[in-house]
């Protein structure tokens, strides 16, 4: 049973979210009441078009937006060569996601896209209200974590790994499944109170992408969806998607491989865990700084601390840092154990030189699949 001091600092840190959330929202809502004034003035002048105008609009390309860059991928490989579809990716290229405040001219874009695809979740709280706020009715929308089985959906705390160490007196960090597993007998234990509270504190991990065999899935969905909306060139998006899946399961199986090779089965990241999908599909181990993707960047120097000591006790070989993120804690931990540092690609977002040479989701799992068997060995 989790202790009363526990339990009061849990709802402490609930409200502190609903506060932050609330003033997130309202913002959220001004930015969209002033893409409503400005779709209005757009829809005013376009009542003066002419009739060449309105023809020409006949001609026009199918739009397809995604928030986020694997989705920008997945939609890329499923259209292969057709042209007459516009893909754009509203998060630019080497912006943090996390961090992405859309603009009244990205709710106007967003309004004029045929197909909107998004991810939902904790960094995507915005889209909802947006999606409420637009007037194209002809609008499909697709929130990816909707095409996840409920019963493999992670939650925020099964996809913590090490964080806040101060707070625990145990040594035990990281999390395999089976330490997931509660028994009836513990279940029984939590008071009505504390298990309430929990229900609606609890939310999904929203980083589905990160297991490659989830990311077969997620193709195979935005594949269907297009096929709906262009079905002139089914045949093609439907052979694309069976190439693309193909590269997926290709990737799945480089992964097997290098985790069933291993000397050791845990991962160390001097960062942010955004890949408990990933970490839960190949049965690893992991030890991070922080959970998730905690707003936290500077870490104790207990959690450094912590981490050269399970650097030094499992003789791991590499430790990991993020895309797009500082590696001034994995260069601490190197200097001190002289362990090397690698580059882990959790797919949210490229640089632009990346987006420019197209780099696609393949690509970055392949590289993971290289840096993944050097720190494992």
């Amino acid at each position: 049973m989790k202790s009363k001091k526990e339990h009061i600092r849990r709802m402490g840190k609930t409200k502190l979210y609903e506060n932050q959330e609330g003033a997130y929202m309202k913002l959220v809502k001004k930015i969209v009441d002033l893409a409503l004034i400005f779709v209005l003035m757009v829809s005013m002048v376009g009542c003066n078009t002419t009739t060449n105008t309105k023809e020409n609009k006949k001609n026009t390309k199918l739009t397809i937006m995604t928030t986020l860059f694997p989705y920008y991928d997945f939609a890329r490989a499923v259209i292969g060569d057709v042209k007459d579809i516009d893909l754009e990716l509203l998060v630019s290229p080497g912006q943090d996601d996390h961090s992405f405040e859309p603009t009244p001219k990205d709710v106007v874009a967003i309004n004029k896209a045929d197909l909107f695809i998004y991810n939902g979740g904790s960094i995507e709280n915005w889209v909802e209200e947006v999606l409420k706020s637009l007037d194209n009715k002809n609008q499909t929308a697709m929130r990816m974590m909707d095409y996840i089985d409920d019963h493999k959906l992670l939650t925020e705390e099964e996809s913590e790994g090490v964080f806040a160490v101060n707070e625990h007196d145990h040594d035990e960090h990281s999390h395999s499944e089976e330490e997931h597993n509660h028994s009836e007998d513990n279940e029984a234990n939590h008071d009505e109170d504390e298990h309430s509270e929990d229900e609606h504190s609890e939310e999904y991990d929203e980083h589905i992408w990160t297991s490659p065999v989830q990311a077969a899935l997620l193709v195979q969905a935005i594949s269907d969806e297009i096929c709906k909306l262009v079905p002139e060139h089914k045949a093609e998006f439907q052979n694309n998607t069976k190439a693309y899946i193909k590269k997926i399961e290709k990737i799945d199986k480089e992964f097997r491989e290098v985790v069933a090779g291993a000397k050791h089965k845990e991962i160390i990241f001097a960062d942010k865990f955004p890949l408990k999908y990933f970490a839960k599909e190949y049965g690893l181990k992991y030890y991070a700084a922080f959970a998730g993707c905690s707003g936290d960047t500077e870490p104790s120097a207990k959690t450094v601390a912590f981490l050269i000591d399970k650097v030094k006790a499992a003789d791991v070989k590499g430790i990991f840092y993020l895309e797009l993120s500082s590696t001034a804690m994995a260069d601490t931990i190197c200097d001190d154990t002289g362990t090397k540092k690698y580059q882990f690609n959790s797919c949210h977002n490229v640089t632009f030189n990346q987006f420019k040479n197209g780099v696609t989701y393949v690509s970055l799992m392949e590289e993971n699949v290289k840096v993944l068997k050097k720190a494992l060995n």
